[in-house]
């Protein structure tokens, strides 16, 4: 990305940051999301947020993506807190879990998929096997 002519625009960050979440590229995806603003005046979006909540919560780093969450200058959205709830799914965290789900309803109080994954989480045991 940094070596060729390719523009460095919000989408390419999406892009870039997308694939180091996929990859396991952590402190690559972290280096890059800092370089947005101060190396190539980009301002992160919710968008961007949500790929670093991503990459942050598949490499475990479930209370780093939390910080960054509260800590974000724009809202988190559904997306940025359903990229939290996946990743506490597979990181086995219940407490963020929680307060994932929690947040989801409040976005979207139509939509049943919080509710029922939380549930899911909570009672893990379906016919005697572990989900």
């Amino acid at each position: 990305m940094f070596s060729s002519s390719i523009a460095q625009d919000e989408i390419t960050f999406i892009g870039v940051l997308s694939a180091c979440s996929y990859t396991g590229k952590v402190k690559e995806g972290l280096e890059i999301f800092e370089s947005m603003k101060s190396k190539y005046q980009v301002d992160p979006k919710t968008e961007h947020y949500a790929c670093m909540v991503d990459l942050l919560g598949r490499a475990g780093k479930l209370n780093e993506a939390m910080n960054l969450i509260e800590n974000m200058p724009v809202e988190a959205d559904a997306i940025v807190w359903g990229a939290l709830l996946g990743a506490c799914r597979t990181h086995k965290n219940l407490d963020l879990a929680e307060i994932a789900a929690k947040k989801l309803l409040q976005l979207e109080p139509n939509n049943a998929g919080p509710t029922s994954f939380y549930q899911t989480f909570m009672h893990p045991k379906v016919g005697g096997k572990m989900l």
